[in-house]
């Protein structure tokens, strides 16, 4: 049994690096769209970081341990 997790997000390109670089946040706290706060590695959102830093809404799929097992891009901002 999966679970699934639907989130907006936006950091700018100096707010990753000043989290990633300066503060060396491990993990991030989101809000999902279901009302419940979701934490995840940093690291996760590498695949989606542009020049324009992150921007999307995606889908976060955990399994029944709440282990990570991906996380989708649905849409841009």
């Amino acid at each position: 049994m999966t679970r699934q997790f639907t989130f907006a997000l936006v950091f700018s390109p100096s707010e990753l690096e000043r989290r990633y670089y300066k503060d060396r946040v491990d993990n991030i706290v989101v809000m999902s769209d279901q009302g419940l706060r979701v934490q995840l590695p940093l690291r996760r959102l590498g695949p989606f970081i542009t020049s324009l830093g992150v921007r999307g809404r995606f889908l976060l799929t955990l399994d029944q341990h709440n282990q990570f097992i991906s996380l989708q891009k649905t849409a841009e901002l």
